[in-house]
């Protein structure tokens, strides 16, 4: 199974720091150490610099995205949606100020979810997990 933690950043943030992807990097691998000694500092700096996730829209524009497509199977309920086609499955579950995507077998639907999210807002920050 394959993870992906997406953040969606302000623009301010997005435009200074989009060349120096790094640092926006190693504040979020910091914030997923809540064992750290500044836990509480580094995510009111990650809430400050993150957009909260749209939950409704985001759901409506991927099931608009999902329509057109053939032998797709798209389930929701609440701020999890899943899509399965042809043995892969990816499952989007949105939080406050992160979304998370987990993937199983060929990397064809969780390359059409990144790639929806990508033309929803293009200022998405991807980690691995």
């Amino acid at each position: 199974m394959r993870t992906y933690e997406l953040y969606s950043i302000k623009e301010p943030f997005w435009t200074h720091y989009g060349a120096r992807p790094e640092m926006i990097a190693g504040l979020l691998k910091e914030y997923k150490h809540k064992e750290h000694v500044y836990y509480k500092e580094i995510e009111k700096q990650v809430r400050y610099i993150t957009n909260l996730v749209p939950v409704l829209e985001v759901r409506e524009y991927l099931r608009d995205g999902f329509a057109g497509l053939p032998r797709f199977r798209v389930f929701m309920r609440g701020s999890l949606l899943v899509c399965q086609q042809n043995g892969s499955e990816a499952a989007l579950c949105m939080n406050d100020h992160l979304m998370i995507l987990h993937a199983n077998g060929p990397y064809k639907i969780e390359h059409l979810v990144l790639k929806l999210l990508a033309t929803y807002d293009s200022r998405y920050f991807i980690t691995n997990s």
